[in-house]
């Protein structure tokens, strides 16, 4: 007696996914392309009104990443779950509870910086509010929050979670911080690569660096980000990062020693900075996980969480 013979069933084949290596460097060419071409575009529109250029750059710039991401996330990493929560922008209600969170930190952080400059040395300031000040303040806060969450994208967002899959969590850190207080040395009185700018910007990189790792998302590093520029800049009115055009309502000058003051360059040109960004790096590492928000999700990005 014959039969047919039995067909094998066969597992469909799974679809290639490049080494996390690859999919980082393809994210970095993206980033490589925003910063250098984006701005160009903007400027060339808006030259005449610098900050609505900048606004519009740092604005589109987010959301030309964002949409990137998702797409890489979907096409390179075949995410079949909340592509915004494998990013790192989960759109729950921790999103503002962290944030706010970070801008918090980010205001006590640089307040004692401003509380140790004013013992040490001295602070003089002085306002001036008119309703043309005033407008142009919020365009600087919104210009603001643009800039620091285009920065998290560019420097805690996919590239950098790609790159901890390729390369492990200490080297990811320590390459990416390097590269965003490298991309500062651009800014006025940067003082070069052997400086205190250079380094306390490489080290605030590792502070935003172990907000996104505690919580596995980018609203902890955006807010503290945003907060430390908006009340270095806007409520003291002192130098971000070498920057004095944030300063538009309150306008601060301090008197010390550079190793104080940070001289031109601002705080995070000084002794006091990092001392400052040392203790918010061991607030981090010691803050409850839930202080910071951090809740069960369905999805919990590879290689993230200290």
């Amino acid at each position: 007696m014959s039969s047919e013979p039995e067909q094998v069933r066969q597992a469909p084949a799974e679809t290639f996914k490049p080494p996390a290596a690859v999919r980082f460097l393809i994210a970095a060419i993206l980033v490589t392309i925003v910063t250098l071409y984006l701005p160009r575009i903007c400027f060339a529109i808006f030259g005449a009104h610098v900050v609505v250029a900048d606004s519009v750059y740092r604005w589109s710039g987010s959301a030309i990443l964002v949409a990137g991401y998702i797409f890489f996330s979907r096409v390179l990493d075949q995410v079949e779950a909340d592509e915004w929560a494998y990013i790192g922008l989960p759109r729950q209600r921790v999103a503002i509870r962290q944030t706010l969170l970070g801008v918090g930190l980010g205001a006590v952080l640089i307040s004692l910086s401003v509380a140790a400059i004013a013992a040490g040395g001295s602070l003089n300031s002085s306002f001036e509010v008119s309703s043309r000040r005033v407008v142009h303040a919020g365009m600087v806060v919104f210009l603001l929050l643009g800039g620091a969450l285009l920065e998290e994208l560019m420097f805690r967002g996919y590239p950098f979670q790609r790159l901890i899959e390729a390369i492990g969590i200490p080297g990811a850190i320590l390459l990416l911080s390097a590269f965003f207080g490298a991309v500062h040395l651009n800014n006025p009185n940067a003082g070069g690569i052997w400086s205190w700018g250079f380094f306390n910007t490489l080290a605030v990189g590792v502070l935003f660096a172990i907000a996104y790792l505690r919580t596995r998302t980018l609203w902890l590093p955006f807010g503290i980000h945003f907060g430390w520029n908006f009340f270095l800049g806007v409520v003291y009115g002192l130098p971000v990062s070498g920057i004095k055009d944030f300063s538009v309502i309150v306008r601060s000058t301090a008197h010390g020693s550079k190793l104080l003051t940070g001289g031109a360059y601002g705080i995070e040109g000084s002794l006091t900075g990092s001392v400052t960004i040392l203790l918010g790096i061991i607030f981090l590492g010691f803050c409850p996980k839930r202080l910071l928000g951090i809740e069960p999700a369905e999805f919990v990005n590879p290689g993230a969480g200290i």
